[in-house]
This record gives C-alpha cells, sequence and structure tokens, in this order.
C-alpha cells in the first residue's frame, strides 16, 4: 500500500517532530555522559538529584512521543495531531524543568524551543487540521459503494 502524499507543510511540521526527537536524544545521551561528572563532583546530591531524575526521565519520554507523532502524521488522521501536540507539551515541560532547575544550556535549547514553537503554530493552522482531521475513505469502500454486511 502507497502512502498518500501530504500537503507541503504537514510535511513540514513532520520533518520538524522528527528534527526535535534526534535533538532530545542527543541531549538525552549528552545528560547520560554528563551524570557520571555531575555524581562525582556531588552536584547530584539531595533535591537537585530529584531534579535531575525529572529532567533524565522528561528527556526519555519526549523524543518517543514526538517519534510517534511524526509516525501518526504520516498516516494522517487525528491521531498524529494529538500526538504532536502531546509531544509539544512534553518538549515544553522538559525546557522549563531544564530552566526551572538551572540546566539550561543556551543554544541548543533555544533551537529547540524554536522548532517546538513553529511545530504548534502549524499545528494550529487551518490546512494542517483538514488535512489531519478530514475522513479517510474505508478500505472496504469500493467505487463508491459500500458493501453491505
Amino acid at each position: 500500500m502507497t502512502r498518500p502524499t501530504l500537503p507541503p507543510i504537514v510535511e513540514q511540521t513532520r520533518v520538524f517532530l522528527l528534527t526535535q526527537t534526534w535533538l532530545l536524544l542527543v541531549g538525552l545521551l549528552g545528560l547520560l555522559l554528563l551524570l557520571r561528572v555531575l555524581h562525582a563532583r556531588g552536584a547530584l546530591a539531595g533535591t537537585t538529584g530529584d531534579d535531575f531524575l525529572v529532567l533524565l526521565l522528561a528527556a526519555m519520554v519526549a523524543p518517543a512521543v514526538l517519534a510517534m507523532a511524526a509516525w501518526a502524521v504520516r498516516r494522517g488522521g487525528p491521531a498524529g495531531w494529538v500526538l504532536a501536540l502531546l509531544g509539544e507539551l512534553a518538549v515544553a515541560f522538559l525546557l522549563y524543568a531544564a530552566v526551572n532547575f538551572g540546566y539550561f544550556l543556551g543554544v541548543p535549547v533555544l533551537i529547540l524551543a524554536g522548532f517546538g514553537a513553529w511545530v504548534v503554530i502549524n499545528l494550529l493552522r487551518a490546512d494542517v487540521r483538514a488535512s489531519l482531521f478530514r475522513r479517510r475513505p474505508d478500505r472496504r469502500d469500493v467505487a463508491g459503494v459500500r458493501e453491505a454486511r
């Protein structure tokens, strides 16, 4: 079965979701590499360790949701829109937690925030919503006539 071609703005949204996924996975790798250094310096003692754990868990969940959203947007349907919005909420929480807990990393965080804002703006556009929420033809529908069961 061939996939339907997506409108350019929907394809752009899907690509931005995948880009955010990869950026977050690289960030997660960086956090995991920093974990040993931060632990050796005692920077993860007390509540700071709990904050870092929340940040680490959010950095694991957000890419998974974004990847599922990109897959669902590619297949079309309302699930893609909902997952993309949930993924952007996860990214927003991750960025808030990073800044609030003192792990602001400068330019990468700003790039991630920019992609997130762009995706949310795209999701709110009428043509993206129309593309993802339109009724798909049923597989049992043959030449416009549905088989009676």
